[in-house]
């Protein structure tokens, strides 16, 4: 059984021959109750797939040592995306945002449906080229929020988010640029990403995920202070 509002609009048409229009007289809040009763032959078509979509995604792909969530400014979760995703071009460096990873993945065994949850958007792996600009503005945004997931470069901020020093991937001053690989979400959505060609790696970032849990037995992921945060005056 489900209650469902909806909202009934009666409207009165008022037409003439050249210009019609329309006014709202009235409107009225009304609770429906629907009934709905199990069909037994749908159930029945149905069940093999159900059935087969429930095996595929219990499918365990592979076990962790430990939680990864994404407390913190650096975090489990966050490093063992951004890191993995690099084995799949040939970027300097990865960034990615917390909102984009939906769940934790608990300590023990990963299957398929869990890493479903983690990543239910079809957001693929993109690169972009960064000149020195852009690039800092890519660590002011890591720095206001306070870290995220990247991995690539190391940081030191203080508690305000002012960059003390970073790592520079190119030499930028030769003209080089620092290729980023990102979602194509971030990369249509961040200004310093903006009016740069979108290099696709050809891989949705969850497809990217399952694929390196079926072929890694046992994932070990830790912090290395990839970003430090540190008391004004230190």
């Amino acid at each position: 059984m489900k209650l469902r509002n909806y909202t009934i609009y009666i409207v009165a048409f008022l037409f003439c021959a050249c210009s019609p229009s329309y006014t709202l007289q009235s409107y009225e809040d009304k609770v429906i109750e629907i009934q709905s009763i199990e069909d037994s032959t749908v159930l029945a078509i149905i069940a093999p797939y159900q059935n087969a979509i429930e095996a595929e995604m219990n499918e365990v792909l592979s076990f962790t040592k430990t939680e990864l969530n994404k407390n913190g400014a650096e975090s489990t979760l966050g490093n063992f995306v951004t890191d993995l995703c690099l084995n799949y071009t040939n970027a300097h460096m990865c960034v990615m945002n917390n909102g984009g990873l939906r769940t934790t993945i608990d300590k023990g065994k990963i299957t398929r449906g869990k890493l479903y949850e983690l990543m239910p958007f079809e957001n693929e792996l993109v690169v972009l080229e960064l000149n020195k600009d852009d690039y800092i503005g890519l660590l002011n945004y890591i720095s206001k929020r306070g870290g995220g997931p990247f991995s690539g470069i190391n940081i030191t901020m203080d508690k305000e988010g002012k960059i003390l020093s970073n790592s520079w991937p190119v030499n930028f001053e030769n003209g080089e640029k620092v290729r980023v690989l990102t979602s194509d979400y971030l990369a249509d959505k961040m200004s310093f990403f903006q009016n740069k060609e979108q290099e696709k790696v050809g891989i949705k970032i969850r497809d990217a995920i399952i694929d390196y849990c079926s072929k890694t037995d046992t994932i070990a992921v830790s912090l290395d202070r990839r970003i430090q945060i540190i008391e004004n005056g230190e």
